[in-house]
């Protein structure tokens, strides 16, 4: 809030009105309103509208305007960011664990378990390597064939056909392989009616009797995958744990401000073709108290679906939005407090309900992404707030200045009121002298409608004069620590709506005087 305290709370113009004064010397451009020295400066004029005021004011949110002219804070942070990979490697981890296979039968189902319950249809390759290896113990020659029945491309399965000569009955058995150039299955496709993926071999001797072979082994390696179809499992996916933070409370002291129609968005995109369903595992907004107040929502408690493409819409983002407001959840009340960050962990859950009779896809580019979004429109009420500021002052050759009288001046389109008060600090951290007697209202709330919008202006002036004896007192001060306490009208028990077109204008002057 510190744009805000500065210029709203009159902060920055005091502050230009006496760091202006630091080049007094000459006093030619001023109006001179009495013969005894004193003369008339004009500070501050100025005329802006809420919009511009809050435009770009914190570094971490954004804000938009409601076509009605509401101003929203909006903050943001990624919750859940996953791709496909963590699917994909779950196959290929299964397929690690197996580097070389050995074959005992002549048709066997590889010995690939399915990560997390998968139930594959389909899975297209991009990358990967076959290798075999035979072994001849016969003494005729042998044709050896390696089919993968499962495995094609353009329809041809993935086949091998070697010859070995015969045994002689010493020395090493005849082998073939293909290890140091193994076959690449880029472009194949992995398909299959039952849970196995089976390979099949024959080995036929020179007299075409079919036979056995000493040993036949499969190495299956580096699998990459474009494209996989089927029941893909039921897995958590970690989303991690974040905080937004909300900076609106930075100068806080104290009292109470009430928004009154918060929300939390759940922005969702999603390109898998799987059910999925989020769990929250925290989500707790902290106030300026100190207090953590845990989100309560049955859709906290049960999830939030997301959407997802159907099998024929393979490509395709599906988009949602979920809002938690106070019709749904506990927004109002801990958004409502004062909140100075929201603490989140989101997992999600694939395949939630575990219907394997649901078949999903994934491609290597599939992704799906939550990005949390948390407005604050100002609407709502506030009492007895007060936030601080400090500026850095120095009044410079105000040795000729004897005493002095600021006026200011505000009219105000805002249903708010402000009381300011502010202290003169020296280098030592004593406090010199306050600007004012007491507390003041220097800004008058203007009356709202039944919709709490600002009706008409309000104009307040306030004088503050400095004699010379105080004026004295403050010329070594280096610092201004600024109180500025506001309430919505009706000391904050009105709620009102602050419009961008709204303005205040600010007209400052001073009244500075010689006694010689």
């Amino acid at each position: 809030m510190n744009k805000l305290l500065l210029i709203l709370f009159l902060a920055a113009s005091l502050s230009a009105a006496l760091v202006s004064c630091s080049k007094l010397d000459d006093f030619s451009d001023f109006d001179t309103i009495s013969g005894t020295a004193e003369y008339a400066v004009p500070l501050v004029n100025t005329d802006i509208s809420l919009g511009d005021l809050l435009k770009n004011f914190e570094e971490n949110s954004s804000l938009t305007i409601d076509p009605d002219g509401t101003l929203r804070f909006n903050y943001s942070g990624d919750v859940i960011t996953q791709n496909s990979s963590f699917i994909f490697a779950a196959i290929q981890h299964t397929l690690s664990q197996f580097p070389i296979i050995p074959i005992t039968s002549q048709r066997m189902a590889l010995p690939f378990s399915s990560p997390g319950g998968l139930d594959l249809d389909r899975i297209d390759c991009k990358a990967g390597t076959v290798a075999y290896y035979f072994a001849n113990p016969h003494p005729e020659s042998v044709t050896a064939t390696m089919t993968f029945p499962d495995v094609k491309r353009n329809g041809q399965p993935l086949r091998f056909i070697v010859t070995l000569p015969g045994y002689s009955g010493t020395g090493d058995l005849p082998f073939s392989t293909n290890i140091l150039f193994p076959a690449s299955v880029n472009g194949y496709t992995i398909t299959s009616e039952t849970d196995s993926i089976y390979i099949e071999y024959e080995a036929i001797r020179a007299g075409g009797i079919s036979d056995t072979l000493a040993n036949v082994l499969v190495s299956i390696q580096n699998l990459e995958f474009t494209y996989a179809e089927g029941y893909l499992g039921n897995f958590v996916h970690e989303g991690g744990r974040d905080t937004i933070l909300i900076d609106f409370f930075d100068n806080w002291i104290r009292g109470d401000v009430y928004f009154e129609d918060p929300t939390v968005t759940f922005n969702i995109e999603n390109s898998f073709g799987i059910p999925t369903r989020s769990i929250v595992n925290v989500f707790n907004v902290i106030t300026v108290n100190g207090e953590v107040l845990p989100l309560q929502s049955s859709y906290v408690t049960d999830g939030i679906d997301f959407p997802y493409p159907a099998i024929n819409e393979v490509g395709q983002v599906k988009s949602d939005r979920f809002v938690f407001n106070k019709n749904n959840s506990n927004i109002d009340v801990i958004l409502g407090a004062g909140p100075i960050a929201v603490d989140y962990d989101v997992n999600a859950l694939t395949n939630p309900d575990n219907n394997a009779g649901i078949r999903g896809f994934i491609t290597d580019e599939s992704y799906y992404r939550v990005r949390v979004e948390v407005e604050l429109p100002l609407f709502g009420r506030a009492s007895g707030f007060v936030a601080q500021d400090t500026i850095d002052i120095n009044f410079g050759d105000l040795s000729t200045v004897d005493f002095a009288e600021f006026k200011l001046f505000t009219e105000n389109e805002l249903p708010l009121d402000i009381d300011l008060q502010a202290y003169f600090i020296d280098d030592n951290g004593a406090v010199l002298d306050s600007l004012l007697a007491s507390p003041q209202r220097v800004v008058q709330g203007a009356p709202v409608n039944a919709q709490g919008i600002a009706t008409t202006k309000v104009t307040r002036s306030t004088l503050i004069p400095f004699d010379a004896a105080r004026f004295e007192r403050v010329k070594t001060a280096r610092r201004v620590v600024i109180n500025a306490a506001f309430s919505t009208i009706n000391n904050g028990t009105v709620s009102i709506k602050a419009l961008a077109q709204q303005n205040i204008k600010i007209k400052l002057g001073a009244k500075l005087g010689m006694n010689r």
